[in-house]
């Protein structure tokens, strides 16, 4: 694209008239007050607080606008990893184009020299952002398989898929960062820089992967769809009162082409302690089957999903050791990734006679 994209410091009383009347709203906003939401690694989230000038019926009070991150180093990441072409491209492609549990924009561009980005989306006030941290509830966690069924089944063995160049795992073009060469690369750093805090059963199964990345992926062969990849509390927003959205589903940075069964082994895997998720596993992967069919997918593209969720066991573990070593380094993050590579160790060890069969 040509012209400059916005800024948070673009978020001018002009800039957001203008975007809303785009979206059929006719008001005029009179002042815009910006705070911060979050604390995301890669990418800068702010609420925008508005002020009308004039009848605003209907009109949203506050919006929220998504942009680069302010650490160079991250947004250096940012960039090289493609995750904001990602995230971009996934609301240009798919975002409201089917029934799925995500946010509504009312923005987006992207430019493809700089990979700097904009998007502005409905607020949504009342929900309250999960903590990866802690345990989910099992209403979260039944609503979390809900909106992975529709995620995933609504371009579910679509070959258009592998033509798009920018997804995750996508056949057009080899991926960019070879994942071998990362964990390789990042593994030995993960045990250096968190030492003892490298637990046993995470040494064990890191060790275990070393080496065997390529085979680990290339055995992983059912039906593919559209998945998430970083499908886990702190990217859901839920709000159990809302009849229309109990849950959303955010940050698409990571959004690629693959098995449905690994969102879902990813978010039980980083989400619960070992117990409970060895006591929820079975039925909450049976909600997400019956999800699946709800939307359509063939029942014999059901029957293997156990199989799959037990291979993708160590995708959690994947992402918090080589996250963390290309990410901003915060007391939370290091905590968060130490927390998503301890319960994946355990999760690939409770299925070592799948998982641990590549």
């Amino acid at each position: 694209m040509t012209e400059a994209l916005p800024t948070i410091a673009d978020m001018t009383p002009e800039w957001v008239t203008a975007c809303l009347r785009g979206n059929g709203y006719d008001v005029k906003v009179a002042a815009v007050e910006a705070g911060p939401i979050g604390t995301g690694q890669v990418g800068a989230t702010y609420r925008l607080k508005l002020t009308y000038a004039g009848d605003a019926k209907g009109a949203p009070p506050t919006i929220v606008g998504k942009f680069p991150s302010n650490d160079p180093l991250s947004k250096a990441t940012g960039k090289s990893h493609m995750t904001y072409i990602r995230e971009s491209r996934f609301y240009q492609n798919f975002a409201g184009k089917r029934p799925m549990a995500v946010p509504d924009h009312l923005f987006i561009a992207f430019d493809d020299e700089s990979h700097d980005f904009a998007l502005v989306m409905h607020d949504l006030p009342r929900h309250v952002q999960g903590n990866q941290l802690l345990v989910p509830t099992r209403e979260e966690a039944q609503l979390s398989m809900e909106a992975a069924a529709s995620i995933h089944a609504a371009w579910w063995g679509d070959p258009m898929l592998d033509t798009l160049d920018w997804l995750n795992g996508t056949k057009a073009v080899p991926p960019q960062i070879d994942s071998e060469q990362l964990y390789t690369m990042f593994w030995p750093a993960f045990c250096d820089r968190y030492k003892d805090r490298v637990t046993a059963p995470m040494r064990k199964v890191g060790e275990a992967y070393f080496g065997n990345i390529k085979r680990w992926t290339e055995v992983r062969s059912g039906p593919r769809c559209l998945t998430h990849n970083d499908f886990r509390p702190d990217n859901m927003l839920y709000c159990m009162d809302d009849p229309e959205k109990p849950i959303v589903i955010v940050d698409w940075q990571t959004v690629g082409v693959g098995e449905g069964a690994s969102d879902i082994a990813y978010y039980l895997g980083t989400a619960m302690d070992p117990e409970t998720r060895k006591a929820e596993e079975r039925g909450l992967l049976t909600r997400y089957q019956q999800g699946l069919a709800r939307h359509g997918v063939p029942e014999a593209d059901l029957a293997g999903q156990w199989d799959t969720y037990r291979g993708s066991s160590f995708s959690g573990m994947m992402m918090g050791v080589t996250a963390s070593m290309v990410v901003v380094q915060t007391d939370r993050g290091d905590s968060m990734f130490l927390a998503m590579a301890e319960r994946s160790a355990h999760m690939v060890l409770d299925h070592a006679e799948v998982a641990l069969s590549f």
